[in-house]
């Protein structure tokens, strides 16, 4: 009745391939690409956080 075999059944496309020494060495290494990915984001948030300063309330001088 059920021809169709979902992908996510299937042990190539959701088991990890290697031994306890592969999976160890990737934890090790750490969580690098989320890392990377929180400080760029940062970076581009204080990048538009000045420019906005630099160019909205600079140009307007002191008020009061």
């Amino acid at each position: 009745m059920h021809d169709h075999v979902s992908a996510a059944f299937r042990p190539e496309n959701v088991a990890v391939f290697g031994g306890d020494e592969e999976l160890n060495a990737i934890v090790a290494a750490g969580p690098r690409g989320a890392l990377a990915l929180a400080g760029l984001s940062v970076a581009v948030l204080l990048a538009l956080w000045f420019a906005f300063f630099i160019f909205v309330y600079l140009p307007r001088g002191a008020s009061g």
